[in-house]
């Protein structure tokens, strides 16, 4: 960004491709300061830019604001911050595992859902659904696979 040029916050929110609203709600979230006004005018910074672009990146690998705000007190990398991103990485990768073993589980479950009260293939052509969910939808069809 130009130094000269004053940073408004639609300059701000185009910079960082995020909506006006969106740094408002930062600014709520003290992610980003609002600046004091200047002739009437909030005038951010290059800084400002930088840590919303750091925001949206770590929000896409998963993490909360109130996780990057742990982040974002360090304004360089030290031991100390080096072993905060560390942990908080390690930590947010065996969630991500926790996750994706569930959404396996959920595919499975509705693989044999479907297989069974949504297969053409039923047992009984007017089966109950609840008695299905009962008896783990074994009632509808013997193809559970």
């Amino acid at each position: 960004m130009n130094e000269n040029k004053p940073i408004t916050i639609g300059v701000l929110a185009k910079a960082a491709n995020v909506g006006v609203e969106k740094i408002r709600y930062y600014q709520r979230k003290a992610i980003i300061e609002q600046p004091k006004k200047v002739n009437g005018f909030r005038h951010y910074s290059n800084e400002d830019i930088r840590v919303i672009r750091l925001v949206k990146k770590l929000q896409g690998v998963g993490f909360s604001l109130d996780e990057i705000k742990e982040f974002l007190v360090f304004d360089h990398c030290c031991s100390e911050s080096r072993s905060v991103v560390k942990h908080k990485s390690l930590t947010k990768i065996e969630e991500i595992k926790t996750q994706i073993s569930e959404l396996q589980t959920t595919i499975k479950a509705l693989k044999v859902f479907s297989n069974s009260c949504g297969s053409n293939k039923s047992i009984e052509t007017d089966c109950h659904l609840l008695d299905c969910f009962e008896n783990q939808w074994r009632c509808c069809s013997t193809d559970l696979t």
